[in-house]
């Protein structure tokens, strides 16, 4: 089997630059409740944090594609054929069952981001791949490395890799198909180098077509973690206390988006996950431990989740999906430790197979499961996948050399080897190449930090294009401090804040404490107050204001602001201002927000954020001719979750109520029942609705 390298033409939204805010990480880890039955060992290492730094949000976006040429790598054997996208965190696009004439995966006939990743961007459908922490990973929609290696059998297979910059972590995804193989072979590896621990955690998301409501999920478990009101529930499948009544191994009878975790059963199984339709195509995943733990995930059947669906893909009703995920901690509300000096690895298995409906969609769960497995079994038994993972263990050894890599990731992976060769502090694996070429503007000020021992000069004026926030690099960026340079200072206090330990499990109490935590809180804003001292900047400025909103000093946190507000690099990207209006819908101060928003250039005001954030001032201050057009428009900056939109409406509906009824100036009371009627009334147009449920006391948890 050759992998061939072919450009593939598809409508593909424009996808610009980062934002330039280092997005600050939240002080405390979050800790999930559990409910009653929840097993100990569960809650034990239960917590996530939400980060995002050292990497920058990927926001730059729209939502009109067009036709576009983007590289691809194809896999084709006489069964089946794959499709894999570099470009796009190595996605894989689409598995192409040749016998049975179908697509396995939900093949997204589009690219278009929508706010979904821990850093914004997101694309549904394939099969992506997750490192790291809490939320579609950081590389979902940048390039990673590729190369083209070979298997001593006469096939190809395709290699890609990355380091990850968060957790510290190397990992690749080798992706096999054999001339005799019937599935797509999968075999990661992530690599901990370090002779330190730390937590991390993978998954597997892969997006399955829901064939107009004919779909059900079966797995090889059935004991899995749910949620009702935010708690942990430990429950049996089918039925879940989130969805009374319902069968929720049926991803499209649900009123509302949810999902589960599928636990597993014992040490060193081999697990399996499917999608069942009614024709009896089984798309089906299977894989050696540790990846034991397998999850569903769907947006359910009514309006705000059709919308979603359709929102990320064409529009036209060719959407819809369920995901169906697979991950080594047992929920992504867990962190694993890895060990220093060690690697975890996994083979996993994609295909196909054709059986009798009937028994897929028996009213008893156990018997569908216990009739499906025996299917998957004799495609790929526990012994052959062992057997298998065994023989791309050894695969996943094979040197790449620079001159066989074919697709270029970040230089960033080049910087840390540069550290780890000065601190003499781990080894780079062989199996993984990092090339000087690959560094670009971004990289360069941390290969002078280490070459020279200090950060390049720079201009107040000029964005910082990138950021560290390592342990390792902490003492880098300090010894730069001897220049007393503004930049320097910036630089420090983004790398004071964002320090936490990562050699504990998230929930352990040596990972939080608050004495040091307030200690940090003071080291990182004297550091930004001594870049101040070196030259006023924006920079420091704004990571004051939200220093100092988290620490409730609102009035200085506004005073910082508007400092910044008052220079005129404030304006040479529109992410500051941007913020500092959702700070002032935060605070309520709507003239003032508005006085802003009216006074920005043309093409500020056209960014949907701000657009959004202005609506919010609009409605308080009654510019209904503002809003009339605002929902004119189509808004596509919205977050998962996030029901910003239909909050304006509802509260704009409640004010033509008033209008129609006479009621110039509604007081509260008034308004907040107009609200209640506007609810039922008013209900929002298709273009507008986000919701991931319609039921307003549900609040879905995202991840």
């Amino acid at each position: 089997m050759r992998i061939r390298i072919e450009d593939f033409v598809i409508p593909t939204a424009h996808i610009g630059g980062v934002n330039p805010l280092p997005a600050l990480r939240q002080r405390k880890p979050s800790i999930p409740k559990s409910g009653e039955g929840y097993p100990e060992e569960l809650q034990a290492t239960a917590g996530f944090m939400n980060k995002v730094l050292p990497y920058l949000t990927k926001d730059r976006y729209n939502h009109t594609p067009t036709p576009k040429a983007i590289k691809s790598y194809v896999l084709e054997n006489e069964y089946l054929e794959v499709r894999v996208l570099p470009e796009f965190g190595g996605r894989v696009h689409s598995l192409y069952d040749k016998k049975a004439e179908r697509q396995l995966l939900f093949t997204n006939p589009v690219i278009q981001p929508g706010n979904l990743a821990i850093r914004n961007a997101w694309l549904s459908g394939g099969i992506e791949w997750n490192i790291g922490n809490h939320g579609h990973t950081y590389t979902t929609c940048d390039n990673v490395y590729a190369a083209i290696l070979q298997d001593g059998e006469g096939n190809d297979f395709l290699r890609m890799w990355e380091f990850e910059r968060n957790k510290s972590i190397f990992w690749q995804v080798d992706l096999h198909l054999p001339e005799d193989s019937r599935e797509l072979i999968c075999h990661v590896s992530t690599v901990n180098p370090f002779p330190k621990a730390t937590t991390t955690y993978w998954w597997t998301n892969v997006a399955v077509p829901t064939d107009g409501g004919r779909t059900r999920v079966l797995a090889s478990n059935k004991n899995v973690i749910s949620f009702v009101d935010g708690v942990c529930m430990y429950e049996t499948l089918p039925y879940i206390k989130a969805m009374p009544g319902i069968d929720v191994t049926y991803p499209t009878r649900a009123p509302r988006a949810f999902d589960y975790f599928i636990q597993k059963d014992k040490d060193g199984e081999s697990t399996w996950e499917a999608a069942a339709y009614g024709d009896g195509l089984v798309f089906f995943e299977r894989s050696t431990a540790p990846l034991y733990y397998k999850k569903l995930f769907t947006w359910g059947n009514h309006k705000g989740g059709n919308h979603w669906q359709e929102f990320l893909s064409d529009g036209i009703g060719t959407g819809y999906y369920a995901e169906l995920q697979a991950g080594i901690a047992p929920s992504q509300l867990h962190d694993i430790l890895m060990p220093a000096n060690s690697t975890i690895e996994w083979t996993q298995c994609f295909g196909g197979v054709k059986l009798d409906a009937a028994p897929l969609f028996d009213e008893d769960y156990n018997a569908a499961v216990e009739y499906c497995g025996e299917a998957i079994n004799g495609r790929v038994s526990f012994e052959d996948i062992t057997l298998l993972d065994e023989k791309m263990k050894r695969l996943a050894g094979i040197p790449v050399l620079e001159e066989d890599i074919i697709h270029f990731g970040s230089g960033f992976g080049v910087v840390e080897i540069l550290r780890m060769e000065k601190d003499r502090d781990g080894k780079s694996p062989i199996s993984m190449c990092f090339p000087m070429s690959a560094v670009g503007e971004a990289e360069k000020p941390w290969v002078k930090l280490i070459e020279e021992g200090r950060l390049p000069s720079a201009d107040v004026t000029d964005i910082p294009l990138s950021y560290m926030t390592g342990e390792r690099w902490l003492p880098h960026i300090t010894r730069s401090l001897k220049r007393k340079s503004w930049n320097a200072y910036l630089h420090a206090g983004v790398a004071i804040y964002e320090h936490q330990r990562l050699d504990r499990l998230i929930n352990s109490d040596e990972v939080y404490n608050e004495a040091d935590d307030r200690k940090q809180i003071a080291s990182a804003r004297e550091a930004w107050q001594r870049s101040l001292q070196a030259a006023e900047n924006v920079w420091a400025l704004r990571n004051l204001a939200v220093l100092e909103e988290r620490e409730g000093n609102i009035a200085l946190a506004e005073e910082y602001y508007e400092r910044a507000y008052a220079r005129p690099e404030f304006f040479k990207d529109y992410a500051l201002v941007s913020e500092y209006m959702l700070f002032l819908k935060k605070q309520r101060k709507f003239e003032r927000l508005w006085e802003i928003f009216t006074s920005l250039p043309e093409s500020f005001r056209e960014v949907d954020r701000i657009k959004i954030t202005a609506a919010f001032a609009a409605v308080k201050l009654l510019h209904f001719d503002y809003l009339e057009r605002f929902f004119s428009e189509e808004h596509y900056d919205i977050r998962e979750g996030e029901v910003s939109l239909t909050e304006i409406w509802f509260e704009y509906s409640a004010h033509k109520l008033a209008r129609q009824r006479g009621i110039d100036n509604p007081t509260l009371e008034q308004l907040d029942a107009l609200l209640e009627e506007a609810y039922t009334l008013c209900p929002p147009d298709y273009s507008i609705d986000f919701r991931m449920s319609e039921n307003r006391k549900i609040k879905y948890r995202v991840g």
